[in-house]
């Protein structure tokens, strides 16, 4: 390109940032995000983009500065999703920033439609908004390849505003991850450090996922202190080597910071059997805090066995007696609450294998 018109493209462009950036300022920052693609033109007029091919701009270098504009103008009206990470609404939030791409995209598609007509979709320029699966499935036209590309944003919106039920935990391997790709806690941790990866997995991670989804109204602090508390489980490689005492204090840290009732909600959310009692519990038409007290009376004879089986070396018998005493206690607990053949079912249920899980020390948590 010649001086001349690196010159001419140069004051065009201050001319249009003076033009319309700087008088639209205050009316900027009163944009609502959504605007329609006449909107999205409007800051620079098609005559402008055609008095500047005529002082030599090619073909390519019109596309390009007008497509500049165009996303620049879409920059100025997308609206910030708060980074509330420790509320359930979040998933609505992030349900909300894949609607806003998903009209963004057609605007600027209306947009480039309207200032090129047909042949915006052929140029190279603006191959991204019109072949948005070009990297992996090129063999589709730009129709199909943007049909696809929305319905499997649309997926990706339908599961974060319609979760599974909050008291329905599955495995990660079994649940899709939406919008983020995972990494493992150690993996994030050797790339940006112990104290970045912390504020990431606080966000991104199968464990905050659950917390937000365990129906307790947290506070930052106090989901922050929870992930904290939990955090040492879910990124320890080999989990048969948390120790049964480890998920003695955990539980009572949890029930300090949180309260009883949020504890056990918490507790229940990680417990994948929880999932298979709570399906017991809605085919027999208990409620949700029927189902709870449920959990709560084995989660405790859970802990009081592991309490005994702490003196299985300096006091067998005492240990044995305990682990008895649990169970019984259990026992008489679910069979005066339910009955026993509902009792009896809700237990099978609750103790049924669950593939892949990982059971630290064979007690509470699974995962």
């Amino acid at each position: 390109m010649s001086t001349k018109v690196l010159l001419a493209l140069s004051g065009v462009l201050n001319l249009v940032l003076i033009a319309n950036f700087v008088p639209g300022v205050n009316q900027t920052l009163d944009d609502k995000s959504g605007g329609s693609a006449k909107e999205i033109i409007e800051p620079i007029k098609i005559h402008a983009l055609k008095d500047v091919k005529n002082i030599g701009l090619s073909d390519l270098q019109v596309e390009i500065l007008s497509y500049g504009e165009i996303k620049y103008k879409q920059s100025l009206q997308q609206r910030h999703v708060p980074d509330k990470y420790w509320q359930a609404d979040y998933f609505s939030s992030k349900a909300a920033f894949f609607n806003n791409r998903l009209l963004d995209d057609r605007k600027v598609r209306a947009a480039l439609l309207k200032r090129f007509g047909k042949s915006a979709p052929e140029s190279y320029v603006f191959k991204d908004v019109f072949y948005p699966l070009s990297h992996h499935a090129d063999f589709l036209t730009s129709t199909q390849q943007i049909a696809l590309n929305e319905q499997r944003v649309q997926e990706q919106i339908n599961r974060l505003e319609n979760p599974a039920n909050k008291t329905q935990i599955t495995n990660p391997s079994s649940q899709p991850v939406v919008g983020v790709n995972r990494l493992h806690a150690n993996d994030v941790s050797s790339i940006i450090g112990e104290q970045a990866a912390f504020e990431y997995n606080l966000r991104y991670s199968y464990l905050s996922d659950k917390l937000r989804l365990s129906g307790v109204d947290f506070t930052e602090a106090k989901f922050r202190k929870t992930y904290e508390i939990m955090a040492t489980s879910f990124s320890t490689t080999n989990v048969a080597n948390i120790s049964s005492q480890t998920l003695i204090v955990q539980r009572n840290e949890l029930r300090e910071a949180l309260g009883d009732e949020a504890a056990l909600r918490v507790l229940a959310s990680l417990d994948g059997r929880f999932n298979m009692l709570n399906r017991v519990a809605q085919q027999n038409d208990l409620t949700e805090e029927q189902t709870l007290f449920i959990y709560e009376v084995i989660s405790q004879s859970e802990m009081e066995m592991v309490e005994a089986y702490e003196l299985r070396e300096t006091n067998p018998q005492r240990s044995a007696q305990l682990m008895r005493d649990a169970s019984l206690n259990k026992k008489q607990q679910l069979y005066s609450y339910l009955g026993e053949d509902l009792a009896k079912s809700v237990t099978h249920e609750f103790n049924k294998p669950i593939p892949g899980s990982r059971t630290p020390a064979g007690i509470i948590l699974r995962k």
